[in-house]
């Protein structure tokens, strides 16, 4: 008679120990006696499985680990590109986004703040001759913390202007953009924060991702989706900003860390430290999610209740990090 699933599952057990006295008698009767060398094997199993491991098991697992690939992202990931690519890239994925609008579609509601669609992008325009002179270092440019009020005048400029006009300007400010960039590395001020100059282009290239969005859902199109390359540039750039997001939202948890486990094709394990200019310590909270999905909540385009994320670990902790994840956008 050929053994069934239940009798492979009673025997596993039988093997491991693991059945109550009555059960095991009528297992033996039903199955037959285990073997007796193999008997002696499924009992240090068994033990095994009760006993902690040597507390040095888990350091010396880690470190063999690392010595043969750095922790971070999978060795199949995308790699990220640079930050002025991604910027590049997702100022012509724009640009050719207008250059489809018809005259109802620009005059669309789009932004809360801008108002519609051809205001949206003169605000864009007004952005990029902000970025333009702090990029030269002017030191002329006022103090400018508020993103959304620093290019109303712009709005107002621009407000009898053909809208394919608005587009062209804002592109060709934006190409300026893209060419005056330089030494990366170096710090520039951008509103209220001093950052380099690859934490900026990142930042920009959420801002256009997050306008395209804008635009698609005005003018019922679907949401413009980015490469995984430019996906997983966010990413790890918003990964280590989150210490400085946290410090800016006013919530920095100095000494405790959260690690996150990010999916989809630009995913990868980061442990981050939620204070700025501290180590990563041991985290006190997983936080599992897709990629993407975390790189829209960092825009804004998604609410942090609204993320599909499983936190293992200190849940207030996690939500506390999620509800911050965002501070730094600026739209």
């Amino acid at each position: 008679m050929n053994a069934t699933s239940s009798d492979d599952e009673t025997a596993a057990l039988l093997a491991l120990d693991a059945l109550l006295p009555s059960e095991q008698a009528d297992a033996e009767l039903r199955i037959g006696m285990f073997p007796a060398d193999l008997a002696d094997v499924a009992a240090l199993l068994a033990e095994g499985t009760v006993t902690d491991p040597p507390p040095e098991l888990r350091s010396a697992t880690l470190s063999c680990a690392a010595s043969r690939r750095p922790p971070g992202r999978p060795v199949d990931a995308v790699q990220p590109c640079e930050p002025a690519l991604a910027f590049d890239r997702t100022v012509e994925d724009l640009n050719h986004l207008l250059g489809t609008l018809n005259d109802a579609e620009w005059n669309a509601s789009a932004h809360a703040e801008h108002g519609r669609v051809r205001d949206l992008i003169a605000h864009l325009v007004g952005v990029e001759r902000l970025v333009l002179r702090w990029l030269d270092s002017d030191d002329s440019v006022p103090d400018l913390p508020d993103h959304v009020a620093a290019t109303r005048p712009v709005i107002a400029e621009l407000a009898d202007t053909n809208p394919r006009e608005i587009a062209r300007q804002w592109y060709d400010e934006a190409r300026r953009v893209a060419a005056a960039v330089g030494t990366r590395s170096r710090a520039v001020v951008f509103h209220d924060i001093t950052v380099s100059v690859d934490q900026l282009l990142a930042m920009r290239t959420g801002e256009l991702w997050a306008h395209a969005i804008d635009i698609c859902q005005a003018v019922g199109r679907t949401p413009p989706q980015l490469d995984p390359e430019r996906m997983a540039t966010l990413s790890t750039e918003l990964m280590a900003d989150v210490p400085l997001a946290m410090a800016y939202r006013g919530t920095p948890v100095p000494g405790r860390a959260a690690r996150f486990v990010l999916t989809g094709p630009a995913g990868g394990t980061y442990t981050v430290p939620l204070s700025p200019q501290t180590q990563a310590a041991d985290p006190d909270v997983t936080i599992i999610t897709d990629a993407a999905s975390l790189c829209r909540v960092a825009v804004g385009r998604l609410r942090p209740d609204q993320l599909e994320a499983a936190i293992d670990g200190d849940r207030e902790l996690g939500d506390l990090v999620l509800a911050g994840i965002g501070a730094l956008a600026r739209d």
